[in-house]
């Protein structure tokens, strides 16, 4: 009943539902079960590239452990083609073993997730073939229960759908930060510009429209790795997918030409002080998290402080301070950089910067600032 992830809503879940739920190490109780979800997360390096051998790993031990016609519902990030060559390993490892696959797309936030799976605006399904219908058991706890659309493709369409989604949403990342660059050079404010553009109906609200330091996390440099590979499979050139990547990348270095500016033109051993430590609000992850490189580029170059709500920092990071809240971790810094969302960085008012740190240079990475400070 300890949860190691902080998801917003979902220790009260655990609760709520507690009477109905059981723990299991034993491989050999999955044949209790006529429907079997695997949703294991699927790891990742830096860079994105995925590791299945976690996956292969469980898949061979639960697979000699289910029950004939057993609906096993897949859920997780897997290269093209996945779910496919799962159906024939599991016939190669149970002939003549009744059984129905389903792959269904993961659509969950970080920090939302539990409205998300609870209220889903559409369920996205693969089957074997195309035009098939799920099975009914596959219906039953997939779509009776939320009452929302649902679209059924093959595995191949379900695993690519998931993927362009995400290359999808980091194309909106490298477009806004593309405007907000040129917004800077000729004295535009890219809220204003934003705040035109998300009326036109052709565009949703809900995208990403804040600019900032490019992508962390890890889920969308995993997609876009995964679809630049397929793609160079099949002998196409992923131009768009590598130009996404590279942008992201190169916003790093505005941040490095900020420093350069305005702190170290004046401070050559700056105390930077970092509010933020996870890549997104609502996790304490800090997969690929921008606060890694700059501890990796200027740790000996500064006196590093920061203040994070949820995240921490392993003990291999132990040259820098960690501060119980934003403002004490402020206090007596020369710069100001801002990397991750949570609500309570957001402020107007420009005297706690002025009365707490040495200069006033705040690098908003973000954009969570209000327009009064």
């Amino acid at each position: 009943g300890k949860l190691s992830i902080p998801e917003p809503g979902l220790l009260e879940l655990l609760k709520k539902t507690s009477h109905r739920l059981s723990f299991t190490d034993q491989p050999a109780n999955l044949n209790q079960c006529d429907v079997v979800f695997f949703a294991r997360d699927v790891p990742m390096d830096e860079a994105g590239r995925i590791d299945l051998t976690v996956i292969d790993q469980l898949l061979e031990t639960a697979i000699p452990q289910l029950v004939p016609n057993v609906e096993f519902i897949f859920m997780g990030q897997v290269p093209v083609g996945f779910t496919r060559k799962l159906g024939e390993r599991i016939q190669r490892m149970r002939p003549n073993f009744p059984f129905t696959l389903t792959y269904r797309v993961e659509t969950l936030t970080i920090g939302q997730a539990v409205n998300d799976f609870l209220h889903p605006d559409r369920i996205i399904l693969g089957v074997d073939r195309s035009g098939e219908d799920p099975s009914p058991k596959a219906l039953a706890v997939l779509q009776q229960p939320f009452r929302c659309p649902i679209t059924v493709g093959t595995f191949e369409s379900a695993e690519l759908t998931k993927s362009a989604i995400n290359v999808y949403l980091g194309n909106a990342v490298a477009f806004v930060n593309t405007i907000a660059d040129l917004c800077e050079k000729v004295g535009a404010n890219i809220q204003e510009v934003v705040a035109a553009m998300k009326m036109d109906k052709r565009f949703s609200p809900l995208c990403y429209w804040r600019p900032g330091l490019g992508f962390a996390g890890g889920h969308i440099e995993r997609d876009l790795m995964t679809l630049t590979k397929l793609s160079e499979e099949h002998g196409l050139k992923p131009h768009l997918l590598q130009m996404i990547v590279q942008n992201s990348r190169e916003r790093y270095l505005w941040l490095v030409s900020a420093l350069d500016r305005y702190v170290y033109q004046t401070v050559p051993t700056p105390v930077l002080c970092l509010w933020g430590l996870a890549y997104k609000k609502g996790t304490d992850s800090l997969h690929n998290a921008h606060c890694l490189k700059i501890f990796r580029d200027y740790g000996t170059r500064a006196q590093i402080r920061a203040y994070d709500p949820i995240a921490k920092l392993p003990k291999s990071y132990s040259d820098v301070r960690v501060f119980p809240d934003k403002f004490s971790a402020l206090d007596g810094s020369d710069a100001l950089i801002i990397l991750t969302e949570w609500d309570e960085f957001r402020c107007n008012d420009p005297r706690p910067f002025l009365e707490r740190m040495k200069r006033p240079v705040i690098i908003d990475g973000v954009q969570i600032l209000e327009s009064g400070v």
